[in-house]
């Protein structure tokens, strides 16, 4: 019986157990999608990625699966495959920076693992640019779908806006953490609504935070893609800091950093560092990265027949 092997890392943690989940398998070749799609729903984390050679240059080609779907770009996914990559030995690895460029249904996304005393370390992804796809006006009902009082997204005096860059996410601001910690999703009337927008996920912040030193904090659903609730979201978090540059909510620089706690409410606690460039003449952003710890939390293999 054939075999594929996969690791396991916590992604967007210096924690093991931390973190977003992720199955990593080192060698796709011989899997079709349905496949790849079954062992992705057997996994049941949020993402697994599969690993090919490359087509176009790139260091390997890499497909990224939910429980539901497959998905052209997610970040966690690349953050955690990039690492997996260097921390294997599958692409030579050098001080102080390796680069890892990994081909994507969007495009190469090029990845960079910090490399400290042989130790791999932070991994930072860069994004797709972000692009405001339109905001979104039915508040009642967006907090009816959240079990939040209007008041609390109202009160911030901010919209809610759908942003893409290569995966669409809605933003939605909210007043307190209390409100968010409360949060208990209607999936059903949230996915609607999602696909409505043609929003994938769902990302809900608040600038109350739990540490001192982070800018915000945030929860991301995602029963569009039958995820119903995600530990970390690096897609989701750069254009989180594309919105809050663009809405002067942060001190705005050539280069902003944003650090976002997500996934408290799940007991996996993630920590994402997002930085934003600003073009000091136009004001427009001209590029987002987002990166975090990852640890290799298990390996193991899967049979395929």
């Amino acid at each position: 019986m054939n075999s594929k092997r996969f690791v396991i890392a916590d992604v967007f943690t210096e924690e093991q157990f931390g973190g977003n989940q992720l199955a990593v398998f080192i060698d796709g070749s011989g899997l079709n999608a349905a496949t790849m799609q079954n062992i992705a729903r057997e996994m049941n984390y949020s993402e697994t990625t599969f690993l090919f050679p490359p087509e176009e240059g790139g260091d390997y080609r890499v497909r990224i699966f939910t429980p539901a779907h497959e998905l052209p770009f997610a970040g966690h996914p690349l953050v955690g495959t990039a690492y997996v990559i260097v921390s294997e030995h599958l692409k030579h690895w050098s001080e102080p920076l390796t680069p890892v460029t990994l081909e994507t249904g969007v495009g190469p996304i090029h990845v960079e693992v910090r490399i400290e005393g042989g130790r791999t370390g932070r991994t930072t992804m860069t994004q797709p640019l972000p692009v405001v796809r339109g905001s979104y006006s039915n508040v009642e009902r967006l907090a009816r779908a959240l079990s939040l009082d209007a008041s609390q997204i109202e009160q911030t005096d901010l919209p809610v806006e759908t942003i893409f860059n290569g995966i669409a996410v809605m933003i939605v601001p909210v007043k307190s953490r209390a409100a968010i910690e409360s949060i208990k999703v209607d999936g059903g009337a949230l996915e609607r609504i999602s696909n409505e927008v043609g929003a994938s996920t769902v990302l809900v912040f608040t600038r109350e935070t739990v540490s001192p030193t982070s800018t915000v904090h945030c929860r991301v659903f995602a029963p569009a893609a039958g995820v119903a609730e995600d530990a970390a979201t690096g897609s989701a978090n750069g254009p989180l800091g594309f919105y809050l540059v663009r809405h002067k909510l942060v001190e705005q620089q050539a280069t902003t950093s944003i650090v976002s706690e997500q996934g408290f409410e799940m007991k996996r606690p993630s920590l994402l560092y997002i930085d934003v460039d600003v073009d000091s003449k136009t004001d427009e952003v001209t590029g987002v990265r987002v990166g975090g710890g990852v640890v290799i939390s298990g390996r193991g293999e899967i049979f395929v027949g």
